[in-house]
């Protein structure tokens, strides 16, 4: 199978080689793309021997050229937005795994999945920004979207070892499920006050009690955004109410998803917290392989508690941007990325994150914005860009009041 990486020096792109490394399946590189990481980029080149590379800025290719060596004469490299993009349409590198961070993975990705691909989805923004209008497009194009979230894998794990229909996005589920549920760790500050919470730093924050992660997935998993975000994509994915979906704060990150059945009768999935294990589920769908590396026995007590919207207020805006649905999720979305930003320059306390994208939410052309229908990628960045520009000014106001 022909892969391309979209941020393959990134955790899930590192992990993504690992496992293809201990597989005895054939797979091929097409393509391997990075941001900023150019020497471990070369690395992987020089292994891999990829057709094609991707970098950030068209100065970067010159540097990607002098540390490969040799072989940057048999490598075609691409830079920008543009070269994700085109990269992503590729007919070779039929399998796709978009593992960029944040809003600037949803162009490539719709390429991909516009191009019939398996698309393997560690990026949840872009699902959360285009919605139905990715999902009408894959079911279109016969692309095949399995999640890599650990969360929304497990789910896909039960619903496959039971025999039950996926098709992203449509009413796939039987009717004689009543709910399903996530699990969140509850982060690195899980206990702590306001008065607490306002004093933790960025190198705090980035240490995640159980996962190794990149800075800001590991942000948006001590505010309980992550879990919001990942609310909404369990919601399109496979198609089920926002009401039908419990979140329990689980720190031991041992179960990873449950489904509950109108009998009473729960299946949960269980795994140790290693994201090789729902990397490798992904690209052998329905399929499984045998990971070289033996997972740590899973004896301990398992805690589970529904999660109080009170502790988490973040987690709460996302639910109800889901209801809204629409553009109300890109909103949400872009002013949480840029309030990432800005907390790990340090310029806003942790525990403002609430507090400015309310005020985004509260702007007088919020719902003009929200309620729009997108019809196309251009439309979303459109409002994405708003919600960005927004942010800025509520910030500056604040700042400057």
């Amino acid at each position: 199978m022909d892969i391309i990486i979209l941020g393959s020096t990134g955790t899930i792109g590192r992990n993504t080689l690992k496992v293809i490394d201990s597989s005895e399946s054939k797979y091929e590189i097409f393509g391997l793309t990075a941001k900023s990481s150019l020497k471990l980029l070369a690395k992987q080149i020089c292994k891999y021997k990829p057709s094609y590379a991707v970098v950030e800025k068209k100065s970067d290719i010159q540097k990607i050229k002098s540390l490969c060596g040799d072989y940057s004469k048999k490598l075609k490299i691409l830079h920008g937005k543009e070269g994700l993009c085109r990269l992503a349409s590729f007919k070779k590198g039929k399998c796709l795994v978009s593992a960029i961070s944040g809003a600037a993975a949803l162009e490539p990705t719709y390429s991909a999945v516009k191009a019939g691909k398996k698309v393997l989805l560690a990026n949840k923004e872009a699902l959360i920004m285009s919605g139905d209008l990715l999902l009408r497009e894959a079911r279109k194009t016969k692309s095949l979207i399995i999640p890599i979230d650990s969360e929304h894998n497990a789910l896909l794990q039960i619903i496959s070892i039971f025999g039950l229909n996926y098709i992203h996005g449509k009413k796939s589920l039987p009717q004689n499920i009543d709910s399903i549920s996530l699990t969140a760790s509850g982060g690195p500050f899980l206990g702590y006050n306001n008065r607490m919470l306002s004093q933790v730093t960025p190198n705090q924050a980035i240490k995640h009690p159980n996962w190794k992660m990149g800075k800001k997935i590991s942000i948006d998993s001590a505010t309980m955004m992550n879990k919001g975000l990942e609310v909404i994509e369990a919601s399109l994915l496979f198609n089920i109410n926002p009401d039908k979906i419990n979140v329990y704060i689980h720190p031991q990150s041992l179960i990873h998803a449950l489904i509950t059945f109108y009998d009473g009768s729960t299946l949960s999935h269980i795994s140790y917290h290693d994201m090789k294990i729902p990397i490798s589920y992904a690209l052998n769908w329905p399929n499984r392989q045998r990971l070289s590396k033996k997972m740590n026995n899973l004896n301990g007590t398992y805690e589970l508690r529904k999660i109080k919207k009170s502790e988490y207020p973040c987690y709460d805006l996302c639910i109800e941007a889901l209801k809204i649905g629409k553009n109300a999720t890109t909103i949400i979305n872009a002013a949480n990325e840029i309030l990432v930003d800005q907390y790990l320059k340090k310029k806003i306390p942790f525990n403002s994150f609430y507090k400015y994208i309310l005020m985004v939410l509260k702007d007088r052309n919020y719902r003009k914005y929200a309620i729009k229908e997108p019809k196309n990628v251009s439309e979303i960045f459109q409002i994405d860009q708003w919600s960005r520009n927004t942010t800025y000014k509520k910030l500056n106001k604040k700042r400057y009041a």
